[in-house]
């Protein structure tokens, strides 16, 4: 059964978080710390939401939206970013279907997730 969600963070203490709110509401989460890791794990999952910080090292995330959205796309890719409108109009232009400010509560995630995971 593929995963429904992808979250990629470097952090990890962030990416834990989600992943396990996501799993105390029932919903099935890879994680990955890196662009190259993200890849790798959405290829293997086919996931149906991928949630990506914006900012990994050694990548923009307009660059792994555009390789998501190449691989993947019918998948809803959120993008968490710490930066202004410059990062968040190049994230929709590269394909995020939303972008949302970091920090981010688990609870403002998942109610944007909901209608992605239908």
């Amino acid at each position: 059964m593929p995963a429904p969600v992808v979250i990629v963070d470097s952090n990890r203490d962030g990416l834990e978080m989600y992943v396990t709110a996501l799993a105390l509401e029932g919903i099935q989460a890879e994680a990955a710390t890196s662009a190259r890791e993200a890849l790798d794990v959405i290829a293997k999952t086919q996931p149906r939401a991928i949630v990506t910080e914006l900012r990994l090292p050694g990548t923009r995330g307009a660059e792994l939206v555009k390789s998501v959205r190449t691989a993947q796309p019918h998948a809803y890719i959120v993008g968490l970013s710490t930066s202004g409108p410059r990062e968040v109009r190049e994230a929709h232009d590269a394909g995020c279907d939303l972008v949302l400010p970091l920090p981010c509560l688990p609870e403002t995630l998942l109610k944007h997730l909901q209608h992605a995971l239908l």
